[in-house]
């Protein structure tokens, strides 16, 4: 019984040992990420609706051309690429990074009708009418959240912040010139994009292995067009990264 008690003594010692929560759970883990993502931007100006007329006489207005406004609803295919940091103290997490992107869109009969209100160039509004515009931009986003499961295989992330978005540079394709005209957001006739867009994101992203997923869906707080009517964009993106 004597040598039976230092036993279970040692026993009970080492027991605890291995049982006892371990201490680098809580130490922070950073990874850094290098991502591609491809997603579709949703784009809703609020137009008050305005009917178009040849001549500016009010009491005999001529031909009726057509109507502009409401909410005519676009979605236009986006592509980007990003790096980050991340940082991880046990079930919360914190990710800063910056990245570039590229929406596009059409110059269609919305645009065509707006830009003549604004007195655009007729010849520049016959040019751009029917192409296709791209526009580059710069994003910034700050974002946290919960790690809600995680084991040494797989780990999955809810999460939610704020993105800066920078619109940079557009171009429009003429006649197969991929660059034929270039254009700063603020220059496109009668619907001149914002250059600054703040957006809410809310997402879920999640670890196997060295891979990383991320699903995110992007919300515009400001309005997207420097206009007196107010326009949203919405953008749903998923990223596929790698983590370092």
């Amino acid at each position: 019984m004597k040598k039976l008690l230092p036993a279970l003594a040692l026993l009970t010692l080492c027991a605890s040992a291995w049982l006892a929560p371990s201490t680098a759970a809580a130490v922070p883990k950073m990874d850094v990420k290098v991502a591609f993502g491809v997603g579709s931007t949703r784009f809703v100006p609020r137009v008050p609706t305005i009917n178009i007329y040849e001549g500016d006489d009010p009491m005999n207005p001529g031909r009726y051309l057509g109507s502009v406004g409401g909410r005519n609803a676009g979605n236009f295919p986006t592509w980007g690429l990003k790096i980050a940091a991340r940082v991880t103290a046990g079930k919360i997490f914190g990710e800063i990074g910056a990245g570039f992107s590229r929406f596009y869109f059409e110059f269609g009969p919305q645009l065509e009708l707006l830009a003549t209100i604004e007195g655009a160039n007729p010849d520049f509004i016959d040019a751009l009418v029917g192409q296709t515009a791209r526009m580059n931009s710069m994003e910034i986003p700050l974002t946290a959240g919960y790690v809600p499961y995680k084991n040494p295989y797989f780990k999955l992330f809810l999460y939610g912040g704020w993105v800066s978005t920078f619109n940079i540079r557009g171009f429009v394709d003429l006649n197969e010139d991929r660059k034929a005209y270039r254009f700063k957001p603020k220059d496109i006739p009668g619907y001149p994009l914002a250059i600054y867009r703040a957006s809410l994101r809310l997402g879920v992203q999640f670890d196997l292995g060295p891979l990383n997923f991320d699903f995110s869906y992007d919300v515009g707080l400001n309005s997207a067009t420097a206009t007196e009517f107010r326009s949203n964009m919405q953008v749903f993106n998923f990223y596929l990264g790698w983590l370092f």
